[in-house]
């Protein structure tokens, strides 16, 4: 299985960060106001490329353009507990890996923990977790019996770290933009995502 790595596109990033002074300006400031554990919940868009393969193509006129059959999504809801530490789930899909008749799809659900340093409106974090993953394997192409020889499913575990950056105190609307490091069927995963939650 070939190694994946996921990367959020900058101009997802660019477009998402151009909220980010409407975002910071509508917080009350969970460190000062808040009195005890609040819940949030979001998600957001990942980018993927397969692991020594650029994510960048060159089209017809040799330009670079992001590859098309590379992005994936996610969802979490999580607890704040405090300023410092918060713990979240979600489910993750990584989409589907086209390469000629080969298809790879995964997907999967994870927990995590996350420590925070809150800097005002501005709070970077690290987080430790686990990934339940499910992994699909074909080759269409291949036809007859031998379709099903090609194609294989498989389910397992892994611990996963990340670390990012959450932008908004709360209560409402937050932007994180994040980095995580994952293993999946013995592939080593790197994900980025931009992300948009609301704390409650």
């Amino acid at each position: 299985m070939k190694k994946i790595a996921l990367i959020a596109p900058g101009v997802m990033l660019a477009s998402s960060l151009a909220m980010v002074p409407g975002i910071a300006a509508a917080q009350g400031g969970y460190s000062s106001q808040q009195s005890g554990p609040a819940i949030y919940g979001g998600g957001g868009i990942t980018y993927f490329r397969l692991n020594d393969d650029d994510f960048l193509a060159e089209d017809e006129d040799g330009d670079k353009e992001f590859k098309d059959n590379r992005t994936g999504w996610r969802a979490q809801i999580g607890t704040q507990i405090n300023p410092i530490f918060s713990i979240e789930g979600g489910y993750l899909d990584l989409g589907d890996l086209n390469d000629g008749d080969f298809r790879l799809s995964s997907d999967g659900g994870f927990a995590a923990a996350l420590v925070h340093v809150p800097l005002g409106t501005i709070s970077p974090f690290a987080k430790i977790g686990n990934f339940w993953w499910d992994v699909d394997r074909d080759a269409p192409g291949a036809g007859g019996p031998l379709d099903d020889a090609l194609s294989t499913s498989r389910s397992g575990n892994d611990m996963f770290y990340g670390f990012g950056v959450r932008i908004g105190e709360g209560p409402g609307l937050q932007l994180r933009v994040e980095y995580d490091r994952m293993e999946v069927d013995n592939a080593d995963v790197d994900m980025g995502s931009v992300n948009l939650q609301y704390l409650f």
